[in-house]
């Protein structure tokens, strides 16, 4: 499917369009798989799906009976430490998605609880941090020289002024629309929406660089076979996964 032309390599172009349609396809699929969860979970059919109501569909997904499911203690003695620590994290990001109510939340809250990605506050949330980071004059805004700072496990001198470059390139290619030489909060939103094409773009490349051992700038199946690992890592094949890790 990714091999348009059926020439058996795999080109960047060919590449960043799969992945492009990958994330495309993820983000109509949550939507549809939304609506169905969440109808399913509404028991009383109000509109919201309370806590408990999601909680006891988790529990009863995780093999317990019926009975434990619905009235074990809430300190949750005696479960597994994994499970104990899902249930906390799922806890944190329900009263992170909830609105209004922190105890029940409508389809799309519900959408954002699940799919981060899908949520305006939480892009903003993720570009807020990136902001505090690097932003060292305080004026809310990121300059090329902010933007490219070093993070602290670059070490050798080589690679430090090749990821600076890579990084100022990218800012002024991909971030940068107005040319101004700062990154709005604007800017740094539209960069950072993973529907955005600069990192199906960035990823296909990325592929590309890892893989291609011939130089020829594109991916046969054998190159492909030997980098395997990365390719079933990545947004080519899992690409759910990558974009939540974002989140």
């Amino acid at each position: 499917k990714a091999d348009e032309n059926q020439d058996g390599q795999l080109s960047i172009k060919e590449l960043e369009k799969w992945i492009a349609a990958k994330v495309k396809e993820h983000y109509s699929q949550a939507v549809r798989d939304n609506f169905w969860i969440f109808s399913a979970l509404d028991k009383n059919h109000d509109g919201r799906v309370s806590w408990d109501e999601y909680h006891v569909n988790f529990m009863l997904e995780k093999g317990f009976d019926d009975n434990y499911a619905k009235h074990h203690p809430e300190d949750h003695k005696g479960l597994e430490r994994s499970v104990k620590e899902k249930i906390l994290l799922d806890k944190a990001s329900w009263f992170e998605a909830a609105n209004s109510d922190p105890d029940a939340l409508n389809i799309d809250e519900f959408l954002t609880f699940r799919h981060p990605e899908h949520s305006h506050v939480s892009l903003l949330k993720m570009v807020n941090d990136i902001i505090s980071n690097l932003d060292e004059n305080g004026d809310e805004q990121l300059s090329e020289e902010e933007f490219a700072q070093l993070t602290p496990d670059e070490t050798t001198r080589q690679s430090k002024e090749e990821w600076k470059k890579e990084r100022i390139l990218e800012f002024r290619q991909s971030i940068d629309q107005n040319g101004d030489g700062r990154a709005s909060r604007q800017e740094l939103l539209m960069y950072n929406d993973p529907e955005n094409p600069v990192h199906a773009r960035s990823e296909a490349r990325e592929l590309v660089a890892l893989a291609d051992t011939n130089g020829d700038n594109k991916l046969s199946l054998d190159e492909v076979l030997a980098k395997k690992d990365i390719f079933l890592g990545s947004k080519m094949v899992n690409t759910a996964r990558n974009i939540h890790d974002e989140f």
